[in-house]
């Protein structure tokens, strides 16, 4: 009984490593909904929704031969768990890198495909002409100075100079990809001046620059 128990053990430890996953993170560490964390010295910020569009992935492994993730389009949504989960069968192992879009492409955005992830029911399109929001974000911080506290990021755009979506390439040394927010909410934005923004534009294109920069492998 104990050598079946280990065996079944050792299984899920194994599919755990392999499966590829995504989540959000505050300084390294897995952002939960409505938990507090620092900002500066005596503020603080809570995420009450985070949502972000992932495209075109693909496994890149020796002589770059490329393994294409299905479906084409994620829709990462902090409040369905399931959807942090990328590839359940994939073995992440067999790889070296991974190549991403972040965000939707322009052709994506101009396809007229609104179906599964990208269906506007769930509420991540705005209209023909500006497309998808690519990353939203919400919650509260004491440092917005309103009575409800309350911030909401819609990024989004896919024409230049101002697109919001972008490719990038890392080594794959985990099997988890992360969003790291800190810099994003500390470096970027001043939450006493700006804490709404809901229309593409240079400040959006800005923004998603920081979110960019703050992709990394776990």
């Amino acid at each position: 009984m104990k050598r079946i128990s280990w065996i079944f053990f050792l299984f899920l430890s194994v599919q755990s490593h392999a499966q590829l996953k995504f989540q959000f993170t505050w300084k390294g560490e897995k952002i939960a909904l409505l938990e507090d964390y620092p900002l500066g010295e005596s503020d603080s910020i809570q995420f009450t929704n985070l949502k972000c569009y992932l495209s075109n992935i693909e496994l890149i492994g020796k002589g770059n031969k490329r393994y294409k993730v299905t479906p084409s389009v994620f829709l990462i949504d902090t409040q369905e768990a399931t959807s942090f989960v990328l590839d359940s069968t994939v073995d992440v192992r067999n790889f070296k890198s991974i190549s991403l879009t972040l965000g939707l492409d322009s052709v994506v955005n101009t396809s007229g495909d609104l179906e599964g992830a990208l269906d506007p029911i769930l509420g991540m399109y705005w209209a023909w002409n500006s497309g998808y929001i690519h990353y939203k974000f919400m919650g509260k911080s004491t440092r917005v100075p309103s009575k409800s506290q309350a911030f909401e990021f819609h990024l989004g755009g896919y024409r230049q100079p101002n697109e919001t979506y972008f490719t990038v390439e890392l080594p794959l040394t985990s099997n988890t990809l992360e969003l790291d927010l800190y810099q994003l909410f500390t470096e970027k934005l001043n939450l006493t001046l700006q804490y709404q923004l809901m229309i593409p534009g240079k400040l959006a294109h800005e923004l998603s620059l920081i979110v960019k920069s703050s992709i990394r492998m776990k």
